[in-house]
């Protein structure tokens, strides 16, 4: 569902859809997380004039980046205080390092069911792992309880408002 840059608020999240205009080493990528652990493959949040993200390191990136392939949610009790808090607390981690341990060990979670990787603070974590802890670390709102949410499982967090691809809202 594509969103309008004039539509977004600091402190939204967006999770994405794989991209259809992706190198081939990001289609492949978004390919096995949709495979593994359900169709959202990237989460982001939206920052003061750009999004703030977790790819390698912790990056800027333009508001229109996932304009065609990205969904928008509101966070539950989120207010302009709580959403600048978020917004300082991604701030303060630019450039720090990508989890591709974290990336690793959701793999052999989701995939290989293998319960004896769980982790519930990870120093680098993966790019919906790092909007979570913005989330609850810097406005002071859990969406999830699980230690290592994917994408997916950012979107069955009732405290995000918006539509998805299953038709809730």
């Amino acid at each position: 569902m594509a969103y309008s840059v004039s539509s977004l608020e600091a402190g939204m999240v967006i999770l994405c859809l794989p991209g259809k205009h992706d190198p081939i080493w990001g289609r492949l990528l978004d390919d096995a997380i949709a495979w593994s652990s359900g169709p959202f493959v990237h989460a982001a949040y939206v920052g003061h004039g750009h999004l703030i993200e977790q790819i390698a390191p912790v990056q800027l990136a333009p508001l229109d980046k996932y304009t065609e392939n990205g969904w928008l949610f509101h966070i539950e009790g989120m207010t302009p205080a709580k959403a600048r808090a978020m917004v300082h607390w991604g701030m303060e981690r630019w450039g720090q390092h990508y989890g591709y341990r974290a990336l690793l060990d959701d793999a052999a979670l989701y995939d290989l069911h293998d319960w004896g990787v769980l982790r519930v603070h990870p120093e680098f974590p993966v790019c919906s792992g790092f909007v979570e802890r913005a989330a609850r670390c810097g406005a002071g709102i859990a969406l999830t309880e699980q230690p290592l949410p994917s994408p997916t499982s950012l979107a069955f967090s009732p405290r995000l408002i918006g539509p998805r691809p299953w038709g809730s809202a």
